[in-house]
């Protein structure tokens, strides 16, 4: 935690998953510390016909 001058502490922000936008990244593989290095992200953001389809089912969700 993050100490301020006011005395209140601070806690650093959740990352969010990229690929379930609502949920908080619960780091589902060893060694990874965040969505930045998932292998997960990075295989659906680097295929262009998985992105597509993410991006399809993302805006039929909202």
């Amino acid at each position: 935690m993050i100490g301020t001058q006011s005395g209140t502490q601070r806690t650093r922000p959740e990352a969010k998953c990229p690929l379930r936008p609502h949920e908080v990244c619960n780091l589902c593989q060893m060694n990874v510390t965040g969505p930045h290095d998932c292998g997960l992200v990075y295989l659906v953001m680097s295929d262009p016909d998985l992105r597509a389809e993410w991006g399809e089912r993302r805006h039929v969700s909202r």
